[in-house]
C-alpha cells in the first residue's frame, strides 16, 4: 500500500489525482500560496518554506517509487509546487504595489507552464527524454523551469540589463578559462590520471594543474589590463585568481566523483551538472569576497551554463570533445 502521507504529499492533498491537468493545478495553487507567503511572511520565512517543500517533497516522491516504481507520474504535482514557488522569488527583488504583484505573479505562471509543458529550454528536453526518471530528476526538471522563470522575469522587468551581463561576464570569466584549459592544453606532461577509479581516466594532473596555474594567471592578467577591478594587493590578486580557477576544475572534480558513483562512462553528458559544475564551485570559493546575491547566482549559472554548453557543442563538432553536452 502506497504510504498514504506521501501520497497526498505528491499529489498535492490528492487534487493532481482528480484531474486532467495536474500540473497545472499544482502551479496554481503554489501560485496563491507563494504570493500569500510573501505578502505576509517576508523573505527568510518564504525561503524555509521551500526548502521543507523540497525535502518533504523529495521523500513523498521517493516513498511513491519504492511503491510503484520509479517514474514521473502525471499526477506528481509536488514538483510543480516547488519549481513555482522558486519562479515567484523574483517579487522579492523588487518594491510591487498589490495589483503589479498580482498582474506579474499570474505572467511568471504563464512563463512557467509554458516552459515546463514544451520544454524546449536546454536541459529541460534531455531531462524529459530520459527513462524511469528518479525523484531528483523529477524535481530537477520543475527546480530548472522554476530558475528559468525568475530569470526571465528579471530580464523583463529590467532587473538584467546589460551591464549586469558585462560584469557577470568578467566575473565568471577567469573560472571559464581555467575550465576551458585542461580541454585545450595539449602537452605530454603529467598525463596521468588523478585517480581513475574515483574521478575517471579523462581527469588528469596535466589537466588540474594547468586549469588553476592558466586560470590564476588570467585573473591576474585582467585585474592589471583593469579589465576586473582589482581587489588588492598583488597576493591577494593571485589568492583570488586561484579560488576562482581552484573552485572550477574542484567543482568539475567533484562532479566526475559522483557520475562515477552513479556509473555514468567517462566522457558521457550529465546534464545539468556538466554545464555548471565549474561556475558552483567558483561561486563557493569565491562567496566571502564578493557576497552574490541570489539574483547574481541565478545569473551567473544561466550564463555560465549557456556559454560552456555552446562550447562544448563546438569542441564536438571539431572533434575536440566526446560528448555534446
Amino acid at each position: 500500500m502506497t504510504n498514504p502521507i506521501a501520497f497526498y504529499i505528491s499529489s498535492i492533498l490528492g487534487l493532481c489525482k482528480k484531474v486532467k491537468f495536474p500540473g497545472t493545478l499544482a502551479s496554481l495553487i503554489a501560485l496563491f500560496f507563494s504570493f500569500l507567503s510573501y505578502y505576509f511572511l517576508g523573505k527568510t520565512l518564504y525561503i524555509c518554506l521551500f526548502f521543507i517543500f523540497l525535502v518533504f517533497g523529495f521523500w513523498a516522491i521517493q516513498k511513491i517509487h519504492k511503491k510503484n516504481g520509479i517514474g514521473d507520474y502525471q499526477w506528481i504535482g509536488i514538483d510543480e509546487w516547488i519549481g513555482m514557488w522558486l519562479a515567484n522569488f523574483f517579487l522579492f527583488e523588487f518594491n510591487f504595489n498589490l495589483t503589479q504583484i498580482i498582474i506579474f505573479s499570474l505572467i511568471s505562471f504563464a512563463i512557467f507552464r509554458i516552459i515546463d509543458i514544451l520544454k524546449f529550454i536546454p536541459p529541460l528536453t534531455f531531462i524529459n527524454k530520459t527513462q524511469n526518471q528518479n525523484a531528483v530528476t523529477v524535481l530537477l526538471d520543475d527546480i530548472i523551469g522554476g530558475f528559468y522563470t525568475y530569470f526571465i522575469m528579471l530580464i523583463i522587468l529590467g532587473f538584467y540589463n546589460l551591464n549586469f551581463l558585462y560584469s557577470s561576464f568578467l566575473i565568471l570569466l577567469p573560472a571559464m578559462i581555467a575550465n576551458m584549459t585542461p580541454v585545450l592544453l595539449k602537452m605530454k606532461y603529467w598525463n596521468i590520471p588523478i585517480n581513475e577509479r574515483v574521478f575517471g581516466k579523462n581527469k588528469t594532473w596535466r589537466g588540474f594543474l594547468g586549469a588553476i596555474i592558466v586560470g590564476t594567471l588570467s585573473y591576474f592578467i585582467l585585474t592589471k589590463l583593469n579589465i576586473i577591478i582589482s581587489p588588492g594587493n598583488l597576493s591577494l590578486i593571485i589568492f583570488i585568481g586561484f579560488l576562482f580557477s581552484f573552485g572550477a576544475i574542484g567543482g568539475d572534480l567533484i562532479e566526475s566523483f559522483f557520475k562515477r558513483k552513479i556509473e555514468i562512462p567517462a566522457g558521457e553528458s550529465w546534464t545539468p551538472w556538466d554545464q555548471i559544475d565549474y561556475v558552483l564551485g567558483a561561486i563557493i570559493l569565491t562567496f566571502c569576497i564578493y557576497q552574490y546575491t541570489f539574483s547574481q547566482i541565478i545569473f551567473m549559472l544561466v550564463l555560465g551554463g549557456a556559454i560552456s554548453a555552446l562550447f562544448h557543442r563546438f569542441g564536438y563538432m571539431i572533434k575536440v570533445n566526446s560528448a555534446k553536452q
